[in-house]
Formats: structure tokens, C-alpha cells, sequence
């Protein structure tokens, strides 16, 4: 090999392939390992799977009456029939995951945790719930009440 003028040395043709197959392997792993880290990382998204469940009859679930249910994952529902509008609920407290009772005669959902309120349609109206309480989607069919719920 000959020095360059500035003190340098010359780099061979061989050897500037090889430093130049060695950086494009190089990047080519590092953007590969890159990708499946961030994919181990950053999981996909499960896509929720509902099936809808026969919970009771709208005859059964007269105006202002409640009805709880259990879903299949053991998850506790309450179903509200609130002057003809039938709606499903978490039984669970948004606030700090106490079970929640239907009080007929104020029609509003009650917290005996730490007295949090909601009203016929899930909204919190008084106390430390942060949000109304999670909803389940009813759906009637000759006279038959269905909730959707997640499929196991």
C-alpha cells in the first residue's frame, strides 16, 4: 500500500467492497431486528368479538326494574329498563372497581364504596367516579332481551 500525500493510506478496491458489503449487511440487520422489536414491544391489537346472549324476557324487566346478570368471562352486567329504554351496564364502579347497586325508586346507580352516583343512563352525577359506567349493547328481538357481550 502507498501513502497518500496527507498523511493517509490508500484504501484497496477489495477492501472498500468489503467495508462497503459489511455496513449494507450491518444496516440490513439492525433495521430487521428493529422491526420485530418493536413488534415484540408493541403488540397488534386483539380484534374484540361480541356475540350477542339472551338475558332475559322485556316482560321480565318492567319499567324501573333492574336485572344483573354474569357474563361468560365472570364479568357482573346490569340491565335497566328505564321507561320503555332497556340499557346494560358494568356493575363495576369506574372509580375504584366496587360493585355498583340500582336504587328503583331515585332510578340512579349507587357506589357504597365511597358514595359515588350514577344516573339511569351510566353517567356519573355525584361523588369520585371519573366516568360513566362501561356499557354493553342491548338488543331486543320479539320481545327478548339480548346484551353483546365478549366472546371467550
Amino acid at each position: 500500500m502507498s501513502e497518500k500525500e496527507g498523511g493517509g493510506q490508500e484504501v484497496s478496491r477489495r477492501d472498500f467492497l468489503a467495508n462497503a458489503a459489511m455496513t449494507v449487511g450491518l444496516v440490513a440487520t439492525m433495521g430487521t431486528a428493529g422491526v420485530y422489536g418493536v413488534r415484540y414491544l408493541v403488540p397488534k391489537a386483539k380484534v374484540k368479538k361480541f356475540v350477542d346472549v339472551l338475558v332475559t324476557n322485556l316482560k321480565e324487566l318492567t319499567p324501573g326494574v333492574a336485572r344483573e346478570f354474569i357474563d361468560a368471562t365472570g364479568r357482573k352486567g346490569i340491565l335497566v329498563n328505564n321507561n320503555g329504554k332497556v340499557k346494560a351496564f358494568s356493575k363495576i364502579c369506574t372509580h375504584l372497581g366496587c360493585e355498583v347497586e340500582w336504587h328503583q325508586l331515585k332510578k340512579e346507580f349507587y357506589c357504597p364504596c365511597h358514595e359515588g352516583f350514577f344516573d339511569a343512563d351510566g353517567k356519573n352525577i355525584k361523588g369520585p367516579p371519573p366516568r360513566p359506567l362501561d356499557e354493553f349493547k342491548v338488543t331486543v328481538k320479539d320481545d327478548n332481551i339480548y346484551v353483546a357481550l365478549e366472546e371467550v
